[in-house]
């Protein structure tokens, strides 16, 4: 609850090192199975920290929710740290859920920021997205991968 609004959509990068302490913290207590709850709730709140406490646990025992999650997230506050946290988790298996996401939001009129950077996670991970991501868009991806790979070594390290 406490970390929500700061790792939603694209501001994580931004705001890590104001909360990084506290989820590491939290993330010890944390298990694959809360993980999995988290991200089958529906919640943007509760499915944005499901993606990043998923890099905490054993990829195997949440690899299949990440994804599943990025097929049915709604809105750029989840659909963001999914798409970081499927293609660390999921690599190659992680697009297709992405094109799901994008299919449902591409031509709303409520879309959103997410569009072009998970078009940019799709064209990371060697797929075709629906739309060419703009660099802005690939730049922000890249630093929420960069961002999802450095948690999961600090969560690894303090599980250790």
């Amino acid at each position: 609850m406490p970390f929500y609004l700061k790792m939603s959509g694209a501001s994580a990068p931004a705001y890590l090192p104001d909360v990084e302490r506290g989820l590491v913290r939290a993330s010890g207590k944390i298990t694959a199975a809360e993980v999995r709850w988290l991200l089958s709730t529906g919640d943007w709140r509760r499915m944005a920290m499901g993606a990043w406490f998923a890099l905490a646990v054993p990829a195997e025992e949440v690899r299949d929710a990440v994804v599943v999650g990025m097929a049915e997230s709604h809105r750029d506050d989840s659909a963001l740290p999914l798409a970081a946290v499927s293609s660390v988790l999921a690599g190659l298996d992680a697009p297709g859920a992405m094109e799901s996401y994008l299919e449902r939001i591409i031509d709303q009129p409520r879309r959103d920021q997410s569009c072009e950077i998970v078009a940019a996670a799709i064209a990371h991970l060697e797929g075709t997205p629906p739309i060419a991501p703009a660099t802005w868009a690939v730049e922000a991806f890249e630093e929420l991968l960069a961002t999802a790979q450095d948690l999961q070594k600090t969560f690894r390290s303090a599980r250790a």
